[in-house]
This record gives C-alpha cells, structure tokens and sequence, in this order.
C-alpha cells in the first residue's frame, strides 16, 4: 500500500486526548497515513446554536507536536458572539492570524462557509470584517482551507440523501443559497486573486465543470478530495468530461479524507477506514464498488497523478511544518485551565496532561 498525506483531519470526538492520541497513531497506522494535517474547528452549530470549543486550537499544536517531524495543524479563527463592531473584529481576526501563523500553525481551517454558520452569524465570507485577514494570508502566501456550502441536494428535502436529512444538514429559504454562498468565494478571490485558498470536498462544485474552472483560474488555489457529497461519484458518471480537468490540473487537487480518532467500538474500524478505503478504491481500481449507499466504479487514475495527489502536493503547498513556540503552547494551555464551564468535560484532564508533557 503506497503512503498517503492526509490535508484533512479533525478531533472532534469527546475522547480523553491521551486515548485520542493512541487511537490516531492505530489508524494512521493500518491507513498507511505518513503526514497528517490537523484541522481547528473551534465553532459548530447544534440545535441551532453556535458552540465554541475552547481546546480546539491548543489541541491541534499539540497533536503536531505529538506527531512532529510529519504533522502540521491549521487553527480556527475565535469569534465573538456579535459581529457588531465590524473594525474591532477584523482587527482582532487579523491579530489572530498573525498569532497563530507565529507560533506554530501552518494555516487556517474555515468553516465559516457552513450554511449553518452563515445562517447563525450572518455573516458572509466576503464580508469586510474579513478583508485584514484575507489581506495578511495572501501577502504572506498562508493557506486557508475552507469548507464551501455543501451539496446543492441539501436545499431541497425531495432530493437530499437520507444521511443530510438525519443529520440536519438540509436548508429552507432562511438559508443563503449555494449559489448566493458560492458567488461570495469568487467576490473574495476578485479581492485577493492571489490568496492561497484551498477548497474541501472538492469546492462541491462536481456538478459543474466550468465553476471549478473558474476556480482553479485564480493562480494560488487548489481543491481536496475529501469524500462528501459525494463529488467523486458525481464526476464518475461524467468521467470523460472530467478526466481532461484532472489531467490539467494534476498540481492543485490534493488528498484528504476527513479522518477523524473514532471511539473504539464496535464499528471502529469500518469508521475510520470507510473514507480511505473509498479514495483507494475509485483511483487504483477500475472495479464497481460501494460507497455507503451508492455504487460506483474505480477510475483508474494514471499513477503519476495519483502520486502529486497523494504526497507531492502537499509537500508542495506546506514545505516543512512550521517550528512549534512550546512555551506559546504552555501559556496557552495554562490561560485555559482559568477559564470556567468549558465544553469538554476531559478539557482541565486535557490541558494538564497538554502541561505536564510540555514541561518535561
């Protein structure tokens, strides 16, 4: 099995970080994942509530420098609960960018593009109070990887999959629609047309061709295959179209999979392998398989291509992680052991284990 860099990895199971640690280096392990990159996602919605999970970020350094020299860690930008003041949180968006790129991160995850999120701020990802931000990553040539709308199936109950309707994720009228979401991207890139933007689960764009090649038109932007959608079947059934896309664009798509340490039970390893199973299986095979409910068939990509996709666009959007600030990641560990009513029940047993280890 050839080894693969994974761009698109998270913790976000409510897991003691030592076990979660432990689980990661098994699934790595039997994946043949060799460099990891792990994503923040300090905000989520649940019921219809933004979440903050204060350890998002300082969990993310540590598991890079629990799995340093092959890992690399991309911070979340904290928001405020209001969005009034739009000079004073674009001042202190870009303050944490500066923050977070000084000490140790190699990027920024935004899921800001999440319908939900957009729904629950109001706030559009071109939005002004995210320009100084926008501003400071392209003059800097930092990576975002941001998460895009989601299929455009989820705005319609008649056509979205059983697994959106189960999870919440299909949008009414109280949403901003794909179209209006994705329109808000291209006003961000005609801003900074040289930012360095990479979009997961392929941008969701798999339903239209010429979108992702007016994306792929700005000079600094990529797309990974992280599995949703699902995308890759999509362009599977139009593989002829698409083929001559991927050919093109060999150097701007990357590997990822939304990997995640799931909790060991009993479907742990049909879990975790589900996603690097599904990518091996449609690029190395030609054969008909099944995805979840889905058949599809292997694509067979040309091994050459699969290597760039696999590891060498990586090394060549990241270069070598940045050298971690241990005692950044001790004052930051320490400031939250302070803080009262964290989201984690594990999080004081997390950060003084974060403690202990650093101070060694």
């Amino acid at each position: 099995m050839g080894k693969v860099f994974d761009l698109h990895i998270h913790y976000t199971f409510e897991l003691p970080l030592e076990e979660t640690i432990a689980i990661f280096k098994e699934e790595f392990a039997q994946t043949g994942t060799e460099k990891y990159c792990f994503l923040s996602l300090p905000h989520e919605v649940e019921d219809d509530l933004v979440v903050y999970d204060e350890l998002q970020n300082i969990k993310g350094l540590y598991l890079k420098q629990v799995f340093s020299p092959n890992a690399y860690a991309f911070a979340g930008l904290v928001h405020p609960n209001e969005h009034t003041n739009v000079k004073a949180i674009a001042q202190n968006f870009l303050q944490q960018a500066k923050e977070y790129l000084a000490n140790g991160y190699d990027g920024i995850k935004m899921l800001e593009g999440y319908p939900s999120l957009l729904k629950a701020w109001q706030l559009p990802l071109d939005s002004p109070v995210y320009d100084s931000f926008y501003g400071f990553m392209e003059e800097n040539g930092y990576p975002i990887l941001m998460h895009l709308a989601n299929p455009k199936e989820n705005w319609d109950i008649e056509t979205a999959s059983v697994d959106a309707i189960q999870a919440g994720r299909v949008y009414n009228a109280s949403f901003p629609t794909k179209r209006e979401i994705t329109a808000q991207l291209f006003r961000i890139l005609e801003k900074f047309p040289k930012l360095k933007l990479i979009l997961a689960h392929f941008g969701f764009m798999s339903y239209d061709l010429s979108e992702a090649e007016r994306f792929l038109s700005f000079p600094n932007t990529l797309f990974d295959i992280t599995p949703g959608g699902e995308q890759l079947i999509n362009m599977q059934k139009e593989w002829k179209t698409w083929l001559p896309f991927w050919e093109k664009y060999q150097n701007r798509i990357l590997y990822g999979t939304d990997f995640y340490a799931f909790p060991k039970d009993k479907n742990w390893e049909i879990a975790f392998r589900r996603r690097p199973d599904f990518l091996r299986r449609f690029l190395e095979t030609d054969k008909r398989h099944q995805y979840l409910d889905e058949a599809f068939y292997g694509i067979d990509l040309n091994e050459k291509i699969r290597d760039k996709i696999y590891r060498e666009n990586f090394i060549a959007l990241l270069g070598a992680p940045k050298p971690i600030n241990n005692e950044y990641l001790l004052y930051i560990a320490r400031e939250l052991l302070t803080i009262p009513n964290k989201k984690s029940k594990y999080a004081n047993d997390d950060l003084q284990y974060i403690i202990a280890n650093l101070s060694n």
